[in-house]
């Protein structure tokens, strides 16, 4: 019983330690800036276009890394130095993001730059994203996966509540570009603290050096062969291609549907709200996985999922839009966040980067089509017509899970 308690203390000591306080620090960080920028981005879009596709295409744009370069960043991230890799993207990131405030001082930004900006600053995050979820892993140990991505999850919502809501307010007095001129700081900040940490990330190597494409075949074998991991993932496509239109859509909803002008800090507000529903779903995930199981906490976050999207469609109010946001992104990261610890539970340590980034890439692909599609309808029919449209996908994904394994899923937790 000793040796039990003091294992279970260890461990304790093991999640709040320097290492992993830095590396979630320098998420934290760069979570802040990156959520100002989630407002700016678009904003800028729209400002210099006053079109839905390509403002969409913003959000579109982000993700579509992840679609091109995820099996190739989720096997190096088992080969090469995560650390490294971390460090490296942000740097790329901060440069990236301070050319727009430099553009617009020279009065030669335009949209097209700000689409590259955010195709760039998505390729910074697929290559962080691979080398941190495997330094994670590394950091805190499976038997505390639930509680640390729960804590994860909760603080860099809080941060993402805090943060819209400010940028919002920035781009009511000054240029939404000095919004990205501050994101590019975060990410400076996030890689020093990143060279702080002195836990080993890398992944330890069992045998002789293989072939990239031999690495990269067996990750995605290794996912599609377990049922429900592959069930999930495939769902999630379906799920982010709703939620890429979604997201991509905000700023053109609130004008064209709510009433809200480009310059509105109410903007910020809806960013937020989206945000208090995460951090509910973030608190209340690892409640719900022990209480119903993994299975019923997909189901039912996809029923919710869909029934919101069609409720904003025909939102007209600011305050119900307000709400029916924090629902819906609740229902997100519920969807979401369950699929990656299961991921994680389920997956062998010499495999987590690749499995989680190709898992990851497959789920997140779905984001630049429902951005696309989204965008184009909105364009030609108006966006109310467009969330209807995309709340079919995921309608499909939540019919095809109840017909799955994942129906019954019910992993052990701490």
């Amino acid at each position: 019983m000793r040796e039990v308690t003091e294992a279970a203390g260890a461990e304790r000591r093991r999640l709040f330690d320097r290492d992993f306080s830095l590396w979630y620090a320098a998420r934290a960080v760069s979570v802040f800036g990156t959520a100002a920028s989630a407002v700016a981005l678009p904003l800028l879009a729209y400002r210099t276009s006053g079109s839905a596709a390509l403002t969409a295409a913003v959000v579109g744009l982000e993700a579509l890394p992840y679609l091109l370069f995820g099996l190739l960043t989720g096997a190096a991230a088992d080969r090469l130095r995560r650390r490294s890799m971390m460090v490296t993207a942000d740097l790329c990131c901060a440069a990236a993001l301070i050319a727009v405030p430099a553009a617009a001082a020279l009065g030669v930004l335009s949209t097209w730059h700000v689409l590259a900006v955010a195709f760039a600053v998505g390729c910074g995050f697929c290559w962080f994203d691979a080398a941190a979820w495997g330094s994670f892993v590394a950091l805190v140990g499976k038997a505390r996966l639930t509680r640390a991505n729960s804590l994860i999850w909760s603080t860099e919502i809080v941060v993402e509540i805090v943060a819209p809501a400010a940028a919002g307010l920035l781009v009511t007095i000054a240029n939404p570009s000095a919004v990205l001129a501050a994101d590019a700081g975060t990410y400076l900040v996030s890689a020093a603290l990143l060279t702080l940490i002195g836990t080993p990330l890398d992944a330890s190597e069992a045998g002789p050096r293989r072939r990239l494409r031999t690495e990269i075949g067996e990750g995605l074998r290794w996912l599609w062969q377990m049922p429900v991991v592959r069930a999930l993932t495939l769902a999630g496509f379906a799920l982010n291609a709703a939620a890429g239109g979604v997201i991509g859509l905000l700023v053109v909803h609130a004008h064209t549907a709510l009433g809200l002008g480009t310059t509105d800090g109410r903007l910020g507000l809806l960013y937020a709200a989206g945000a208090v529903g995460s951090l509910a779903g973030a608190v209340a995930l690892p409640w719900l996985s022990r209480r119903f199981g993994q299975g019923a906490v997909s189901i039912a976050g996809f029923a919710v999922f869909v029934v919101s999207i069609v409720a904003l469609a025909g939102a007209s109010g600011f305050v119900p839009a307000l709400a029916l946001w924090a629902v819906w992104a609740t229902a997100r990261l519920a969807v979401n966040a369950n699929s990656v610890t299961v991921r994680q539970l389920l997956t062998p340590d010499d495999l987590q980067g690749r499995v989680n980034t190709t898992g990851r890439m497959i789920s997140w692909g779905g984001t630049p089509f429902g951005a696309l599609i989204g965008g184009l309808t909105a364009q030609t029919y108006g966006v109310r017509v467009a969330y209807l449209l995309l709340a079919v996908p995921a309608a499909l994904a939540l019919g095809w899970l109840l017909a799955s394994p994942v129906r019954g899923l019910r992993l052990p937790t701490e």
